[in-house]
């Protein structure tokens, strides 16, 4: 699997993680979903795609890199964000599996803390962290800082009942 994006100008065709990408205005989309159905409707439809979304690719890294750590295979995904425009992401994960795992994103392409636009940031990873760590994540904190342009949020493991 390539870390690289794959341009091929005679297909038109960009390739992240062996799958093909088209650029989006990103904003314009989650505004427009929440305008069509409201902000809760459009954070939900939006959590539900990229959380599957980021499933299917960490278990598709996985299953490429069989030999890769959670380190690698995190750090591989984070450069797919780079590619893909998403920003700078970065994962930092607590000492201890019952706290919070970090996520940060430098120069996001949205900077919403709620709504469609906080799903299509962060839903993915929550997908991600649950196929790498075997558990489920809700996303808390999420928080704006201008000054840094830093998204930032916690993924808190779902108790378990």
């Amino acid at each position: 699997m390539s870390e690289v994006p794959v341009w091929d100008e005679a297909k038109g065709e960009l390739r992240i993680l062996g799958k093909r990408y088209a650029a989006i205005d990103v904003e314009s989309l989650c505004q427009h979903l929440e305008a069509l159905v409201g902000v809760q409707v459009a954070e939900v439809i939006i959590d539900n795609h990229e959380t599957r979304l980021g499933r299917e690719d960490a278990a598709r890294v996985r299953q490429e890199k069989p030999q890769a750590t959670l380190s690698e295979i995190v750090s591989h995904i984070e450069k797919s964000d780079r590619l893909s425009g998403m920003g700078i992401t970065t994962v930092t994960f607590p000492e201890t599996s019952d706290k919070a795992i970090t996520v940060e994103m430098s120069n996001p392409v949205v900077r919403a803390t709620v709504g469609a636009a906080k799903s299509f940031m962060f839903s993915y990873w929550k997908g991600v962290l649950s196929v790498l760590l075997g558990k489920e994540f809700d996303t808390n904190n999420v928080i704006y800082d201008e000054t840094k342009s830093l998204l930032k949020c916690q993924f808190t493991p779902r108790p378990t009942k």
